[in-house]
């Protein structure tokens, strides 16, 4: 996520004059990206007037930057002018949750169920990060489209949210209505814990089903009501809602802490799960998008992380397919695909015994790039896009400002590209070294004029060549031959240069196989098919030296790998020129 000090905002932005929100914090404005005229951000602008502040919205930057789920509001980057500070994040067109209350009195059951889901999901994932929001209520809940029935909703504004694993939360903060009892009550020697959140949740369902609060009155007849668990679910309203519903709230609006309800058990709970979108994914949809994830998985570790910086700046809007396969495959609700997760996904969409199935603990390793043991949602979104990064220009401008970081020019350094991969997690896995020569390799390669930095067309054929390796990959080489090819590296990973003759001779024989077929009758739904069906009647050419070459940009791309001869073992000297 860039951050930009000293950056003229106006330079990239079109601010609207009039707020579309305010606070003691400061104010919210749409923007219009003047490279992009039709993406639209939120800009919350706010003034430093010390020291303390400024740390307090740095925090606040810092917790939206390590909030990466579908249902939390993106922070996209920041801006530091003088005593200024901008928060860029996306826009979220369908106004408050309060807005939809004060217009229709209340919100219905089914959607209030999708809402808590998608809240609760968002507050789990948080949690599990050591993140506290301490500020839930209907209007920091923001349904993303005007469309009344798309009802995917997001979390805003963490301006009170905090680390509580790094220390201990004992302030009085957020709104009479929905703050904890705890929290009311907080100390300076007594403090309280995340579960502050589930009381808040409780509160916002309540009012979201009967537009009223639970609890009314000065702040001691409120304080009393809520310690004794007392709120009217008798009047006529309430008599329309279900029971589960009403269990729901009573489990969440425990004055003792350690009694709440969990999000876990929130998740998993009938009422909410039986709101879940009527028909399921659309197949076709869901298809298309693991099919995506299986051939993002073959390219390069840096094209990876250029496109997961695409991935980091698109929208709600840019990715709604791709999100609702996410949501899909995450069941249990945590915000993030565990292995078993993605597994079933894929047989849902393929069938147990398809050979999507086959290699997906292999796509899921090489999806996680930050070697986290899960997929995060950038990087599902990453690999969901498909080849949308290479062709729109919008979305791979996206990508080139998320490298221009230091002086926002529009042109990209070697020192920026260093900057942006030592700050991203790829730093788990590469060493300072590997970062600088993939910079060297990148500017060798891609800057044609010599001037030391990339542009925007320079850096536009620097990733649709990264693409086009990817999809030569993917279509040279039918499922036999990609055995062999990645039974290949796995001995020449472990030094058996010895069996490179004998599998690369296996090699050859798939190939000429693969091209008998193609003369006969090739199998239904194959590439070959793909290829006769654009009219070509000769088979693609597949030699020897095609394998090496497509090996040698897996090699090179992979962090894990020290760059040698395919014929030599890794003892002997670095000199052979066999290639």
């Amino acid at each position: 996520m860039p951050k930009r000090v000293n950056s003229e905002i106006s330079r990239r932005y079109d601010i609207d004059k009039n707020e579309i929100g305010s606070g003691g914090y400061g104010k919210v404005f749409i923007g219009r990206d003047r490279n992009m005229k039709d993406r639209l951000v939120a800009i919350k602008k706010v003034i430093i007037f010390e020291d303390a502040k400024k740390k307090a919205f740095l925090q606040e930057a810092q917790i939206m930057k390590d909030l990466d789920h579908p249902n939390i509001c993106k922070l996209l980057e920041t801006y530091e002018q003088g005593r200024f500070m901008f928060f860029v994040m996306e826009y979220c067109e369908g106004r408050e949750v309060f807005d939809r209350i004060m217009e229709q009195g209340l919100i219905q059951e089914s959607i209030t169920a999708q809402i808590v889901r998608q809240s609760a999901s968002a507050l789990l994932y948080a949690h599990n990060r050591g993140i506290a929001h301490r500020d839930m209520k209907p209007e920091n809940i923001c349904f993303c489209s005007r469309d009344v029935t798309n009802n995917h909703v997001k979390l805003i504004d963490w301006g009170l949210g905090f680390y509580f694993g790094q220390g201990r939360m004992n302030s009085a903060v957020g709104s009479l209505t929905y703050a904890a009892p705890e929290v009311l009550e907080a100390k300076e020697k007594q403090g309280y814990t995340a579960a502050c959140d589930l009381w808040s949740l409780g509160v916002v369902t309540y009012v979201m089903l009967c537009g009223k609060p639970p609890f009314w009155g000065n702040y001691n007849d409120q304080l009393r009501r809520m310690k004794r668990e007392t709120f009217p679910m008798s009047d006529s309203t309430w008599q329309q809602i279900s029971r589960p519903a009403k269990e729901l709230i009573r489990g969440l609006l425990r004055a003792d802490p350690k009694q709440r309800m969990k999000l876990e058990d929130v998740l998993r709970n009938p009422w909410v799960r039986l709101q879940d979108t009527p028909g399921g994914m659309d197949t076709r949809i869901a298809s298309q998008v693991l099919n995506n994830l299986r051939q993002f998985s073959r390219t390069s570790q840096f094209f990876s992380l250029c496109v997961a910086s695409v991935a980091r700046q698109l929208d709600h809007r840019n990715l709604r397919d791709v999100h609702k396969v996410f949501s899909e495959m995450d069941t249990n609700g945590d915000g993030v695909l565990e292995l078993h997760e993605v597994k079933e996904g894929f047989q849902k969409f393929f069938g147990k015994d398809s050979e999507q199935v086959k290699d997906v603990e292999q796509v899921f390793q090489r999806l996680d790039l930050d070697g986290s043991g899960v997929i995060d949602y950038t990087e599902f979104c990453a690999a969901g896009i498909g080849e949308r990064v290479t062709l729109e220009e919008d979305v791979l401008f996206a990508a080139f400002k998320a490298f221009d970081v230091q002086d926002d020019d529009g042109r990209i350094t070697k020192e920026e590209i260093m900057q942006v991969l030592r700050s991203v997690d790829v730093n788990k896995l590469w060493t300072p070294e590997v970062c600088q020569q993939v910079a060297e390799e990148v500017f060798a390669t891609f800057d044609q004029n010599g001037d030391g930095s990339l542009d925007f067309q320079e850096f536009v054929k620097l990733m649709r060549e990264c693409a086009s390796r990817q999809q030569a990959g993917d279509e040279e080489y039918e499922p036999e031959e990609q055995v062999l090819i990645d039974e290949l590296e796995s001995d020449l990973k472990i030094g058996k240069a010895d069996k490179a003759y004998h599998i690369l001779t296996k090699l050859d024989d798939a190939k000429r196989r693969a091209e008998m077929s193609w003369t006969g009758a090739p199998r239904e739904g194959s590439r070959a098919d793909d290829k006769r069906s654009e009219g070509s009647q000769q088979p693609v050419a597949r030699t020897l030296s095609s394998a090496l070459r497509q090996m040698s940009w897996n090699f090179t791309s992979r962090q894990d790998e020290n760059p040698s001869c395919f014929a030599c073992s890794p003892a002997k000297p670095p000199n052979c020129t066999v290639l």
